[in-house]
């Protein structure tokens, strides 16, 4: 498995050893029609054609470019967000040309569904993105009087909006291994991403509130970089790569009641840091729930699998389950007591619903 390198960062050397606390906060398409068109033009990356590029914007779209160049466009994420109207019950579109943003971007509440699509060549595959959103904010950059939504204000993009479709963006946060450093925070609900690429360190990915489909794309990090507290969220063919000592998930289910619940379908989990440093998760919450199915584990999987949250809490109520994985990190006989194999698949209806197919920001031809 090759190791990713995000296009037009320079990713700083991630250190490995994972930093003590990780968690810690107080605060509790329109593309489918173009699907058969095909583009021909110039990007990034030179001529790209076919029915997956996406390098022109859609009529009526709001357009970011960075360079200034395209006539109407706004040069920064936050210019272009800021134009969105809040009020309106239309599907609004943001199209980003290829470039580095380096901000930080909130997505406010909204009446109606938005689009974000990224430049790209092949909009089936991250590899090929163009456009990058990226910044260094950590909590240690915050001051001290600020005790709530911490995690949040470390945010690069911050999405508080529901019924949003994300497609082709790279989404970083490149503090490196100095404490908790958010890259994207989604705190609504009904969420798509797809093609996208989520890099950090620690607390890479917060997936907090509401039904969120991640589908064919790449999260990197080392200490509980995909965390959160209430969303159901479902993982598909992604790329997870770890880059140090830690563990891969933090649930924070803190009841029987709370929906939060994590399943990864068909993952490959690699990574640069040694054999065994890396595991599956540990419970931020004492009902913690995840599952790992059908996924390619290589061996910067511990053999223990998963890890307690420290040495004084409970694993009693944690639901931490397995499914028919393969490749070195993928045996069981070494397991911590509290996790469990499955006899079968968790169906992605129990995350997204029954009728997930036909909801809006749900992409079928990512799964």
């Amino acid at each position: 498995m090759k190791l990713y390198v995000l296009p037009f960062l320079a990713l700083a050397s991630f250190a490995i050893r994972s930093t003590a606390g990780a968690i810690d906060d107080t605060s509790d398409s329109d593309f489918e029609s173009e699907s058969a068109s095909t583009f021909e033009s110039e990007s990034a990356s030179g001529t790209c054609s076919g029915s997956n590029a996406r390098i022109e914007p859609p009529a009526g779209s709001i357009v970011v470019d960075a360079t200034g160049d395209y006539d109407g466009s706004y040069v920064t994420m936050k210019e272009g967000v800021g134009s969105l109207d809040v009020t309106t019950t239309d599907v609004q579109t943001i199209f980003v040309m290829p470039g580095v943003y380096e901000e930080q971007v909130l997505v406010p509440s909204l009446a109606g569904a938005l689009v974000l699509q990224g430049s790209t060549c092949d909009a089936r595959s991250y590899e090929d993105n163009e456009v990058t959103i990226t910044q260094a904010m950590a909590q240690k950059d915050l001051p001290r009087e600020i005790t709530k939504g911490r995690n949040d204000l470390t945010s690069t993009m911050r999405f508080k909006a529901s019924n949003v479709t994300v497609y082709n963006l790279n989404i970083a946060n490149t503090a490196g291994n100095v404490g908790q450093a958010v890259a994207a925070t989604v705190d609504g609900t009904d969420y798509g991403f797809y093609g996208c690429n989520f890099t950090g360190y620690q607390d890479t990915l917060y997936a907090n509130k509401g039904r969120q489909l991640y589908a064919q794309s790449y999260i990197s990090g080392a200490v509980d970089f995909v965390f959160g507290s209430k969303a159901t969220a479902w993982f598909e063919s992604c790329d997870i790569e770890t880059v140090g000592k830690g563990c891969i998930t933090a649930n924070g289910r803190s009841t029987e009641e709370n929906p939060s619940y994590y399943v990864f379908n068909n993952a490959s989990v690699f990574g640069s840091n040694p054999k065994g440093s890396s595991c599956l998760g540990r419970p931020w919450r004492p009902f913690a729930r995840v599952v790992w199915q059908n996924s390619e584990l290589s061996d910067v999987i511990n053999p223990l699998g998963w890890s307690a949250w420290d040495a004084a809490s409970s694993t009693n109520d944690v639901h931490f389950r397995e499914f028919n994985n393969r490749g070195e990190g993928a045996a069981t006989d070494e397991r911590v007591e509290f996790s469990l194999e499955l006899k079968k698949a968790v169906d992605i209806t129990a995350i997204l619903g029954e009728d997930y197919e036909s909801e809006w920001w749900v992409d079928a031809a990512y799964l």
